[in-house]
């Protein structure tokens, strides 16, 4: 069967929502439970499935090294962007995943994963610079880019133990354009909240903002009990029209991933303006009833429309819910009872190939299968077939797909691909790239039009080293793991290295450990390095917590992003999977590419 590319993202379809006035609210609990939550009790309806998660910056360009964590399981994003959950429990209710990385605002995301499906998940971070700052006896206003703005009374900030804080504060924040269409990838959560009554809601967004609150050694702040930090939000023209009165605030609450009703804002001169007890993000938000809604896209050969952007407007003018459709071509979520609504398909461009208008509805609806012309797709389709230096079929092997920024993976077990997936009609040519992962080699990169099927035939897997993969020898026993990545710094040694590997196969193998540099050399020892853990359930290793390889020597280190950091180790660590422990002998090497 053709496969639509690797990007789904099946997101609920979440739209506005409705409110009552709470009162405010002394906050020095960490974390910090909004009140309603406290009554709300999460529904669970367990299904089982795979989750792909796909995580970029604000300029749509994959983001490595990303903690994503879904339920008890946490997982690295590689080299492109990507973190792999296989038959992975979730709730049909509403599954959350975290992502982090330093660098950025934590995102996350809510979506309704159906039994048996392969969900994709996108999750677009916001750069966090801590750039503002006032003194916190003095108080301040910290200006935000797109016209909101956030004031501290003076003496107004909290340590992270409820404790006051006397120094100066330095504020990360950021203004997200209800307008914007990518909003709705880098917000947290979905528009779903829980209002005043304790009622699941969809919402329609008037802006958000985020803060985040550190002294000048980067331990968190936060505002004083009894305080509160004056929040002002500017309207889109295109929304004044509807924008009411006054607007229920919403807080956004991570272990649920859902916004909480706390308090509210006034429109004053095209602003939304409101009081707030403490940080993370904040929701502008009109609540409507929710109903359940699905949908499933398909183009004229019946085939599924996978990762296809998918929007509900509430006419005339009334923001918008979305999702993206799954492996099956499926989107589904919660949408407002009793509205009008505008449907929307979006192509790779941003470009709506599909629009409809829609309800209103009084009860949960199946829209059924609905057929987008191929002329609005521009489809492109893939075949071909990965051979090693024997011309052999490589039987563990991944074909790379890049186009327009995108990369799409496809995984093999017997060295072919039948690959299908969405263009631009403006894309250029698709670069593909082979990977035998056995041999750690891949192939000279061949292009393909778009737009068009193409029979790539035989690509010569033998051409090129791979790089990116850890190597280990554990008593003869020989395992290799891609894609591999080395990170600055570690929580081990100051100024150091970091390597790391987490299977897309639930976190298990796992592989990850520090050296005390950043440059060729020696680091044998505890002194130079050291053992997180090495983890492989199919092997049988369980190697893991202050162990040190006996020698470790690092023969070629780049200085720049995209050199090579090349090396290898050796030495006699403790297996913990046997019973009793047994000491093995371990080995190995690593050639990965340097992206710091």
């Amino acid at each position: 069967m053709k496969k639509f590319a690797l990007f789904l993202f099946a997101i609920a379809m979440t739209i506005f929502a409705c409110r009552k006035d709470v009162d405010h609210v002394d906050v020095v609990e960490t974390p910090y439970v909004p009140p309603i939550l406290k009554q709300w009790e999460q529904p669970i309806r367990s299904v089982t499935g795979t989750l792909i998660v796909f995580v970029s910056n604000e300029a749509g360009a994959p983001v490595p090294d990303a903690k994503v964590e879904l339920g008890n399981q946490t997982l690295t994003t590689d080299q492109y962007g990507h973190a792999f959950f296989r038959d992975a429990d979730m709730n049909a209710e509403g599954t959350f995943i975290k992502v982090e990385n330093s660098a950025y605002f934590t995102g996350s995301r809510r979506f309704f994963p159906v039994d048996g499906a392969e969900t994709r998940v996108k999750v677009e971070l916001i750069a966090k610079q801590f750039n503002q700052g006032f003194a916190s006896q003095d108080g301040g206003v910290v200006e935000v880019d797109g016209g909101a703005s956030i004031t501290f009374p003076e003496n107004s900030i909290r340590k992270a133990n409820g404790t006051p804080y006397n120094g100066a504060v330095k504020v990360a924040a950021h203004w997200l354009d209800p307008t914007n269409p990518r909003t709705l990838d880098r917000m947290p959560g979905n528009l779903q909240g829980i209002n005043n009554q304790g009622t699941e809601v969809v919402m329609a967004t008037y802006g958000m903002v985020v803060a985040e609150l550190q002294d000048e050694d980067g331990n968190p702040l936060n505002i004083l009990k009894d305080k509160t930090a004056t929040i002002k939000m500017p309207v889109p023209t295109s929304q004044l029209a509807t924008a009411p009165a006054e607007i229920p605030l919403w807080s956004y609450y991570e272990e649920y991933g859902v916004w909480a009703e706390e308090g509210k804002a006034s429109l004053q001169n095209g602003v939304y303006v409101g009081e707030v007890s403490h940080f993370s993000f904040w929701n502008c938000d009109y609540p409507y009833p929710a109903l359940n809604f699905t949908a499933k896209f398909v183009d004229e050969n019946g085939n599924p429309l996978v990762n296809y952007h998918v929007t509900l407007k509430v006419l005339p003018n009334g923001g918008c819910g979305h999702g993206y459709t799954d492996n099956m071509g499926e989107v589904g979520g919660l949408i407002p009872e009793g509205e009008e609504m505008l449907l929307e398909v979006y192509g790779q461009c941003y470009e709506v190939i599909y629009s409809a208008q829609i309800g209103p509805f009084t009860a949960d609806v199946d829209l059924g299968q609905i057929v987008v012309p191929n002329s609005a797709l521009n489809p492109t389709t893939l075949t071909g077939q990965l051979v090693d230096c024997n011309n052999q079929p490589v039987l563990n092997g991944i074909a790379i797909f890049q186009f327009d920024g995108q990369t799409v993976y496809e995984y093999t077990t017997t060295g072919s691909f039948d690959v299908s997936f969405s263009t631009c009609t403006s894309s250029g040519d698709v670069t593909i790239t082979g990977v035998d992962m056995d041999a750690l080699l891949q192939s000279t990169p061949v292009t393909a039009p778009v737009g068009s099927t193409t029979n790539l035939g035989q690509i010569s897997v033998c051409a090129v080293q791979l790089q990116n993969f850890i190597r280990v020898t554990v008593d003869g026993v020989t395992a290799i793991y891609t894609v591999a990545s080395a990170t600055q710094d570690s929580s081990s040694f100051a100024n150091g290295t970091t390597f790391n590997y987490y299977s897309p196969l639930n976190f298990n193998p796992y592989i990850s450990f520090d050296v005390s540099g950043q440059t060729v050399g020696s680091y044998g020892g505890s002194s130079g390095n050291l053992l997180y853990i090495l983890s492989d359930n199919q092997n049988g290793w369980n190697l893991q917590w202050s162990q040190s390889f006996d020698i470790l020597e690092i023969t070629e280190y780049g200085s720049n992003i995209g050199d090579k950091i090349i090396g290898n180790f050796s030495g006699t660590m403790v297996n913990n999977a046997t019973q009793p422990p047994q000491n093995v002998s371990v080995s190995g090497d690593f050639n990965i590419t340097r992206d710091f």
